[in-house]
């Protein structure tokens, strides 16, 4: 990684894991000033971890974050998930936890 992230490169991994997860790619590299694939190309060389998976991680956060007030589904659509079970596959991927298992964790 390099010693100083490229400016554009840190304002689109803010952008989609703590600003909007569901903004496309193609708008937040219109927001930096490069197009999608030089976007992608860059964020894996930077930051090591393909743009996808830094969204996912950034859906991840948003859900788990729900999880203490809403169900399992709710907190999955709210966070942009197709549906629960593609939150518990990501979150079973991702830290090897179920929605379900987080929820039993804070009660």
């Amino acid at each position: 990684m390099p010693d100083s992230l490229d400016p554009r490169v840190a304002h689109a991994v803010h952008l989609c894991t703590l600003r909007d997860p569901d903004l496309p790619i193609t708008s937040i590299a219109n927001e930096v000033g490069l197009s999608a694939p030089r976007l992608r190309a860059l964020v894996r060389q930077d930051v090591g971890i393909a743009l996808i998976r830094l969204r996912r991680w950034g859906r991840l956060r948003t859900a788990i974050a729900e999880l203490p007030d809403s169900t399992a589904a709710l907190a999955a659509a709210t966070a942009g998930f197709a549906d629960q079970a593609h939150l518990t596959r990501t979150a079973r991927d991702f830290i090897g936890r179920t929605p379900a298992s987080l929820r039993r964790a804070e009660a």
